[in-house]
Formats: C-alpha cells, structure tokens, sequence
C-alpha cells in the first residue's frame, strides 16, 4: 500500500488492494468453506450437517465467527502478511479483529441494506475497519458491494429502521443522511482482490441476479488493540460491556493483556428473509 492509496482512504473512506490473496490460498479457502458449511469443523447454529458436496453452498447466505471452528479462517483473520501491511498503516501497530463474516450469497439470494459497520461494532477511537476479500469475481450482477465515497467523513452514525425491500437481507437499512443513490458506486472485484473501508462509510450490496453464480467474500473486522470494545452483541452479556475481550490480537501489543480472553462469540447462520424467527443477529431473551 502507497501513499497515494493511504491518502485515498482518508478521503474516500476505502481503497481496492488487487491481489491480496493468490490463486492457491484461493482454492485453500474454498476447500475449506465447503468443510465448514458441510458441518465438518464444528457446529453453526442454523446449519444442518450434510454431505460435502458444493451443492451445500446454496443454502446458505452467510455465516458469522466461522474463525471460531476453522483454522483456516483464523490464520486469514490474524496472520495474512499483506493483509496486516495494509492494516498497520490504516489503523497503527497494534491491530486486532473482532468478527469474521462468511459470505456464500448464491443466486438468487438477497444483499444487505445501506449501513454503517460501526452501527454495529462500536469502537472508542473510530479505527474500525472491515476487510471485505473476494473469493469469487464480485460484480453488480452477483450482488457486489457498493459505496458513498466519502460518507465517513462526518463520523455521524446514522439511525436504522426495518425496511420491506425484497433486494435486501433481515437486517435493517440506514436513514436520514444527506446521499442518494446516485452517490453510490459499485466496488466491483476479481478474486483474490479486497476492499478495506472505514467503518463509518456508508455501504451495501444488492441481490445476486445471476442465475449461476455465487459471489462467495470474507468480511473480516479490526480495529486499534487500544481501543475499547463495548460490544454486547446478541444480549448475552449481563450488565454494561465496557470492553468485550472476545478478540484476536493481529499485530502490535495488546495494551489490555491484563484482563485475559474471553469466548462470548458462537458461529450462526445469517437470516435473509424477514419470515418468522430470522434474525440477523441472535438476541439472547
């Protein structure tokens, strides 16, 4: 990453890094989603063990924290070379992540309305960052993602509210700020390229309208190891969070090494319809 890039982000809010991944940890991580999603690493709330074939894929829109379960996963959440480059000069020395998204987005399946990801994983020092990798070619047809350059920069967090767009996964869609949709752009990607992009930058995806093809990604999140993380993310938790220490440390010190690790995370099946009992993320009552 240049400073041409670095300075992009700043005032963008994202930058494409083509080639993160090479052709063979591809096919590794493909290998290994198909493990996962056959129910071969471990258990996923939501998932129904089966054969592992590549018809399994279709079942499924996403899953979270699969780095719970695949080590695979967690090596490309906290020890990708050129990804905590990229990361170490964005955010600072000392990084760690948070969450792990896999995406599977068959045909025919629903994308996510707009958002903020700081909206749901909050930081204390804005550092938030989501590194979003294409496994397959990301483009409008499969349901790619898209963005409102230099949306971040106000660092207002936008309110959400439900919304009954068929386009559109069960998770709810932000309002209220000052863009269209002609302010968007699609990010398009070929495999093995990502985009990193600040947390407070506005962002979506919409259907996959091909008929034949997946648009499979990693969303993996990181922020500043010294900021704080009140993250209560399903309810679990009793009582205020101050810091949720459920964390991978990627680079750096972690200045909070004190208060040890935590296992509040579980990996679970993504809803993507609003019928009955879907839930974008779990809510412990």
């Amino acid at each position: 990453m240049n400073e041409e890039q670095k300075q992009f982000y700043k005032e963008k809010g994202y930058v494409i890094i083509e080639d993160l991944l090479t052709d063979k940890e591809i096919q590794t991580i493909k290998e290994e989603m198909l493990k996962i999603c056959s129910g071969e690493r471990g258990s996923i709330r939501g998932l129904v063990p089966t054969e592992k074939n590549e018809d399994v894929w279709k079942h499924y829109l996403a899953i979270h924290f699969p780095h719970k379960i695949s080590q695979t996963v967690l090596e490309l959440l906290k020890s990708h070379e050129k990804t905590n480059q990229v990361l170490s000069k964005l955010i600072g020395p000392n990084v760690k992540a948070c969450q792990s998204m896999m995406f599977l987005k068959p045909p025919g399946r629903p994308g996510q309305a707009w958002h903020q990801d700081e909206y749901y994983i909050p930081s204390r020092d804005r550092s938030l960052t989501a590194v979003w990798i294409a496994i397959d070619d990301a483009t409008v047809e499969n349901g790619g993602l898209w963005v409102i350059p230099g949306s971040h920069k106000s660092g207002i967090l936008w309110p959400m509210k439900p919304h009954n767009d068929e386009n559109y996964d069960a998770s709810n869609i932000a309002y209220g700020f000052p863009y269209d949709d002609k302010d968007a752009i699609p990010v398009e990607l070929k495999a093995g390229s990502a985009v990193f992009f600040n947390g407070y930058l506005l962002h979506k995806s919409l259907k996959n309208k091909t008929t034949d093809k997946y648009r499979r990604a990693f969303a993996n999140h990181y922020l500043s190891a010294e900021s704080l993380l009140p993250w209560n993310w399903d309810g679990r938790i009793k009582g205020h969070v101050e810091d949720n220490r459920d964390i991978v440390m990627v680079t750096g010190d972690d200045p909070y090494a004190h208060k040890g690790l935590e296992d509040n995370f579980y990996p679970f099946i993504r809803a993507d319809t609003k019928q009955e009992g879907a839930v974008f993320n779990e809510v412990v009552k």
